[in-house]
């Protein structure tokens, strides 16, 4: 337990003690004292320490007495305890006036105070704190070792430490989630309430949210929280709810920190099983992307092994980030899969049971296998899954959401997952700049010429239709082919065209004349149709070829 300035006055030896400043700071915990022997006491004082002194090394020196206390505040002092009488006649006013501005307790010692005494006493209780502790934590270990030795889960870890420290326990997620509780979850409604409404891309702000137990809310000082890390990487909270009078001592520290070494090192257990699951969950879709398994069945009987509900009709939802960085790509994309969150995006939005969504990393993306039960409203429903995840993962990096069409049987699943993966390369360039949610079936033209096997043939016409824009903006520098886009798109609109590319209606219409100079003719509404396609078709190529 903690050692407080207040145990102290408890004393019998300190029974006649003043307080003089400081009365509502009496709480500040002692670890040691000291005596002031000398005036440059201040290299030989440690945080939380009581100072005990007769003034003598300063008693003829009112600079050092005016600093004395603003110096001690500085080095976060437990209190002072001053004996007046033979040095000084009084503890100085300036002392007192100080030590109730920085809330550090001056105590004034009678004058039989034996300052030998005193100290020895404070010793002993000190002493008498630290033994008890080290009993505590050597009980601690021994019942958190067994029942790591009994391979004991989380939930058992949890409500043993609560036991221990006579206190609820709740185990939090990075995001602030609940995991799991030594409270009844099925008699007691417990929400997280996250009061920045903003969580940090790699660590949650542990000092800014409350818990609320049914009718019960704990705010900060309600609370106590323990960062749960092993090997540099954080896996979560520990969070002591206190009761009403229940104070913050040493034991209940103790016992929480030991407790997050082992919490830790069941999460990285965890883990380990977990991301050999999902090595093999990887293999699995592998194999049935290459045609490996012989039926549909086949493949419905494996995806029970990772509690996943395989069936037709499918959708796909491939999910990227904007992360260009292998390790933090990699990292983000861990994160979103530990989190759990996709699937249950996915399977509140889409009406689904849990178990008909499966999501893994895979080929530089995650991908979420949803089996539909209903395909009314789905693609609205769809949609809403992929914005919820987008707003959810927010504040990770921008990400891209690509949606396939519906599959309905096994020998569509691959190229259906192509089809989705198309999508992130035509919207590449505005992944960069900000996050979207896109279906198969909007993109267009481009889903045609994903068909058409043939790529010389596409590049004729483009190279007919375009080649010799193309060609003049590579050897000038241009930006003819751009200009000949937003002309297009505005319907031939001269001067919105100009509005569009932030240029001179005069600069616009030099810039047509080039391109008609280059072949470009803009009055055949069949002629600039083909040229429209020629440029789709451009781009498609583009795409591909990166």
């Amino acid at each position: 337990m903690y050692v407080t300035i207040k145990d102290i006055l408890k004393l019998d030896e300190f029974e006649d003690v003043e307080i003089i400043a400081g009365k509502s700071d009496l709480n500040h915990r002692v670890r040691n004292v000291y005596f002031m022997e000398v005036p440059d006491i201040y290299a030989y004082i440690e945080q939380n320490g009581l100072l005990l002194t007769t003034l003598y090394p300063i008693a003829d020196n009112p600079a050092q007495i005016q600093t004395l206390i603003p110096k001690l505040a500085e080095m976060h002092i437990a209190g002072v305890a001053i004996k007046p009488g033979r040095y000084v006649d009084e503890i100085p006013d300036i002392m007192i006036k100080q030590a109730n501005e920085y809330g550090i307790p001056l105590m004034k010692l009678p004058d039989g105070a034996n300052l030998s005494t005193l100290t020895h006493q404070i010793l002993t209780i000190l002493l008498d704190a630290r033994t008890s502790v080290l009993e505590f934590r050597d009980k601690m270990h021994q019942q958190l070792l067994g029942l790591l030795l009994e391979d004991a889960n989380l939930n058992r870890f949890v409500e043993s430490v609560a036991k221990l420290i006579d206190a609820p326990v709740l185990l939090l997620n990075n995001d602030l989630e609940y995991v799991d509780s030594s409270l009844d979850k099925s008699d007691n409604k417990i929400t997280i309430r996250d009061q920045s409404n903003e969580i940090d891309v790699y660590s949650a702000d542990k000092n800014n949210f409350s818990v609320q137990v049914n009718e019960t809310i704990y705010e900060k000082n309600d609370i106590y929280i323990q960062f749960i890390i092993a090997g540099g990487d954080e896996f979560g909270y520990l969070v002591v709810l206190l009761e009403q009078g229940k104070s913050l001592n040493n034991n209940l520290i103790v016992a929480i920190e030991q407790a997050s070494f082992l919490v830790a090192f069941l999460f990285q257990k965890e883990q380990a099983l977990l991301q050999k699951e999902r090595n093999y969950l990887s293999n699995f879709i592998r194999d049935i992307f290459n045609n490996q398994y012989g039926s549909q069945t086949e493949i419905t009987e494996k995806a029970k092994v990772f509690k996943w509900n395989f069936q037709f009709p499918m959708a796909i939802l491939s999910i990227k980030t904007n992360i260009k960085d292998s390790e933090k790509k990699l990292a983000v994309y861990n994160r979103m899969l530990d989190s759990g969150m996709i699937e249950r995006i996915v399977s509140q939005a889409v009406d689904i049971p849990i178990e008909n969504c499966k999501t893994l990393y895979y080929n530089d993306s995650l991908v979420c296998f949803i089996s539909i039960v209903f395909e009314k409203n789905l693609k609205q429903k769809l949609k809403k899954a992929g914005d919820s995840i987008v707003h959810r993962f927010r504040k990770l990096s921008n990400l891209g959401v690509s949606i396939s069409d519906t599959v309905y049987d096994m020998d569509q699943i691959r190229e259906y997952y192509s089809n989705s993966m198309l999508v992130f390369k035509i919207y590449k360039e505005k992944l960069d700049k900000q996050s979207f949610v896109r279906f198969y079936e909007d993109i267009g033209l481009f889903r045609l010429f994903h068909y058409v096997e043939e790529i010389s043939v596409l590049q004729e016409f483009v190279t007919e239709k375009l080649g010799s824009v193309i060609e003049y903006d590579e050897r000038k520098g241009a930006n003819l082919l751009e200009t000949l886009s937003y002309y297009i798109q505005n319907n031939t609109n001269l001067q919105k065209t100009a509005d569009d590319m932030y240029v001179h209606y005069n600069t616009m219409r030099y810039r047509m004349g080039k391109l008609k100079e280059l072949g470009i003719n803009d009055e055949d509404g069949f002629e600039l149709a083909e040229i429209s396609l020629a440029y789709q078709l451009h781009q498609y190529l583009k795409f591909k070829k990166e």
